[in-house]
């Protein structure tokens, strides 16, 4: 895969910022709780400004969902870059254990992810927006298979990207509740990806002439 020009000094030190943040944010959040943390805590604990969070991230919640950018980036990249080769349900799919991966490849990494499964276990507020962001999601993958299937009936399309959408968040819920329950990393992605071949054997039989 080609990668674009090397970012500037300007954004690399924006971008540094807004990990330091986050990381401060996942470790308040993991030793208090998400309810008993503000954002002029999470500004203390990162070294920053408040008015410096809240450029680069509008609230709390906004935070604590900061990497769904990078998810459906990399959805955005496996669809347009592996659909071709591989099928669109395979290409979603190795999307989904390469998320898997990304979130367990270092123990800084598997803490945070352990973190933020706990936090969707223990705040139904925050677990509420993730369906929002499902929805998201599905009108992402809307979107994606209208750019590869363009003389579809765009109601046919919709509901395809509904049930892929829905099948994955499933199947996510369960990665993140192994998380949550303190599994080792291995035995996460094993049983993770088992799932994964169970969900979308289903996904291929319901949806065999969707993607025609």
């Amino acid at each position: 895969m080609e990668t674009g020009p090397e970012p500037g000094l300007r954004e690399r030190k924006k971008q540094r910022t807004r990990e330091a943040i986050y990381d401060a944010a996942m470790t308040l959040f993991a030793e208090r709780g998400y309810d008993h943390v503000t954002m002029a805590e999470i500004a203390r604990a990162a070294d920053v400004a408040p008015a410096t969070v809240f450029t680069h991230y509008a609230s709390k919640e906004d935070l604590a969902y900061a990497l769904r950018h990078e998810v459906n980036d990399r959805l955005r990249t496996a669809m347009r870059e592996r659909a071709d080769e591989i099928g669109v349900l395979a290409a979603v799919k190795e999307w989904m254990l390469d998320m898997h991966a990304y979130f367990t490849q270092t123990p800084e990494i598997v803490v945070h992810s352990r973190t933020f499964s706990r936090l969707l276990a223990e705040n139904p507020a925050l677990w509420s927006r993730s369906v929002g962001f499902m929805h998201e999601r599905q009108l992402l993958l809307t979107e994606l298979l209208a750019e590869r299937y363009p003389d579809a009936d765009p109601f046919v399309l919709e509901a395809a990207a509904a049930q892929v959408a829905a099948a994955t968040q499933t199947a996510v819920h369960y990665y993140q509740r192994d998380l949550a329950e303190g599994m080792d990393s291995d035995e996460v992605l094993a049983r993770a990806a088992v799932r994964a071949d169970k969900v979308f054997e289903q996904l291929e039989r319901g949806l065999a002439e969707a993607f025609q």
